[in-house]
């Protein structure tokens, strides 16, 4: 009996606190009501100008992009000293990747002129120019740009910054393709071996052979493997 008698106040307190939570609630809406609408309003039309500048805007700058930049990466498969200037510049009727990368920030379009402005200024050995575009390429073709960060780690390395080639060949090694990876893992361990670390520059090594057996064997990975293991005992 006793037991129910609690049961039974136990529900009507929580009644009660539902009750005063559900005045409370209405009181504060009555009395805001306008301010809350007003806020509703504003984000149902900040997400429909957004919606609307997607469509009107950065698909056609999206469209325009596409439709330029064909001739700059003409010119840099062409790859002699002149044409990757044109490829970077372009000319009185073609846009560059610089005008590119400037002119259409926002677009995907514009990420992959920096890129490739980058490989313009390496073919052209301007490294310090290089460097600045491969570092402004951002993260939105994870291939290339897995890719990237193997070469800003190059860089870096022929700066004698090992610091820093570690830190981004580090970055390389964190995708999975079968031609970047191995190629960013066995720099990796290449700069250990300097460094005299040799149980990580042993870790690089094994995670080829794990991952990637066949780069593994094109690339005689094993003799850099015994080494290592040799340096570690």
């Amino acid at each position: 009996m006793a037991s129910n008698e609690k049961l039974g106040s136990k529900k009507i307190e929580n009644e009660e606190v539902n009750e005063n939570f559900l005045t409370r609630f209405f009181a504060f809406f009555s009395k805001y009501q306008n301010i809350i609408y007003g806020i509703i309003i504003g984000i149902l039309l900040v997400a429909l100008a957004l919606i609307l500048f997607n469509r009107f805007y950065i698909q056609k700058k999206n469209a325009e992009a596409s439709a330029n930049i064909t001739y700059p990466v003409s010119m840099l498969m062409a790859g002699d000293s002149a044409s990757l200037h044109l490829a970077l510049d372009g000319d009185d009727e073609n846009d560059g990747f610089l005008t590119i990368a400037d002119n259409y920030k926002i677009t995907k379009t514009a990420n992959t002129a920096r890129y490739y402005a980058g490989l313009c200024y390496l073919k052209l050995g301007q490294k310090d120019e290089a460097l600045d575009y491969l570092k402004k390429f951002k993260k939105r073709e994870d291939v290339l740009w897995y890719g990237c960060q193997t070469l800003i780690g190059d860089l870096y390395d022929d700066q004698g910054n090992e610091a820093e080639a570690v830190k981004y060949y580090k970055k390389a090694t964190q995708g999975n393709d079968p031609l970047y990876t191995p190629i960013a893992l066995f720099k990796l361990g290449q700069m250990y071996e300097r460094q005299e670390n040799w149980k990580e520059a042993l870790a690089a090594y094994q995670k080829i052979e794990d991952n990637f057996y066949s780069e593994y064997n094109k690339m005689s990975i094993a003799q850099y493997k015994e080494r290592a293991q040799a340096k570690c005992k």
